[in-house]
């Protein structure tokens, strides 16, 4: 007696769903699979291929989560400046976004207004809610940067259109729905290939410093936003420095680890190093080689 093809699909489904119930992870994937599904039906009707969307959300790295950190606090956002700084609209505190780094508008660098638009689409005018790499929030001068600025994660709720009243300066998240899902929007922009992944030092990294570099690796392999055009080259590193620099090309010798650098002005250790390499080590383009 032949057995149906669709039974043994259902069976499959209910092992594979036993499975997934067996990991500590399994309410997050299973949100994960729910939004996957909504995403590649409406990527369908647009005739847009899903194939990245579908490797992040299926993978253990998603920058979508089932619920908010417990530290985090609601604001609203009165104004989105570049992808990765916005203003607060209670008191008008700048917040610079941790962890990434997008490209310079006034430098009119490549996907700059790409990178703006994402941030503006889930926080202009919206609630948002704020976490810290430090205790003390806002009050803690260690989450700020010397020009100010806050530093910090930033959350938004998926599909939420009651978000419209301001919310009151640190007010504990509002009560949602049991099916709510939260973006990380630093993470979303690496996602995306609107920001790489950026370090002060290699001493001073973020607490998901490794799954920004995991997102940022697999926008690259995808071509996303400013991989697209990519094509990997030589660069300049020193044993200890957090960044990569331009080489000084030799026409015989390709590329040399002369460079022009002010920064490297006293480096005498110096070696090459594709540049896809060094952003999978977390190292960051030299902001005096690449403006």
């Amino acid at each position: 007696m032949g057995i149906c093809i669709s039974t043994i699909e259902v069976v499959d489904d209910a092992v594979n769903d036993f499975l997934d119930r067996q990991s500590r992870y399994y309410k997050e994937s299973k949100q994960a699979k729910e939004y996957l599904a909504k995403k590649n039906a409406s990527a369908a009707a647009n005739g847009y291929d899903s194939s990245h969307i579908n490797a992040v959300l299926q993978s253990d790295i998603s920058p979508i989560y089932p619920s908010l950190p417990n530290a985090a606090q609601q604001y609203h956002c009165r104004n989105v400046y570049d992808g990765d700084t916005l203003t607060l609209g209670d008191n008008g505190s700048r917040v610079r976004l941790l962890g990434i780094d997008t490209p310079e508008i006034k430098e009119k660098q490549p996907f700059a207004l790409e990178a703006k638009e994402y941030t503006k689409k889930y926080c202009h005018e919206k609630d948002i809610w704020l976490t810290f790499a430090e205790t003390g929030g806002m009050e803690n001068e260690k989450n700020k940067d010397h020009y100010g600025r806050l530093l910090a994660f930033i959350w938004v709720e998926l599909n939420d259109d009651s978000n419209s009243t301001p919310a009151k300066r640190g007010k504990r998240p509002r009560q949602t729905s049991s099916n709510s899902q939260f973006l990380c929007i630093n993470e979303g922009l690496i996602a995306t290939g609107l920001a790489h992944a950026y370090s002060p030092s290699k001493s001073k990294k973020v607490h998901n410093h490794d799954k920004l570099l995991g997102l940022q690796k697999l926008a690259r392999l995808h071509k996303r936003g400013q991989w697209k055009e990519y094509k990997d080259y030589d660069a300049i590193v020193t044993p200890t420095g957090g960044a990569f620099h331009k080489t000084c090309k030799n026409n015989k010798k390709g590329s040399t680890t002369s460079s022009d650098c002010k920064f490297l002005a006293r480096s005498k250790s110096l070696s090459l190093i594709k540049v896809s390499e060094a952003y999978d080590k977390g190292l960051h383009p030299c902001r005096n080689c690449f403006g």
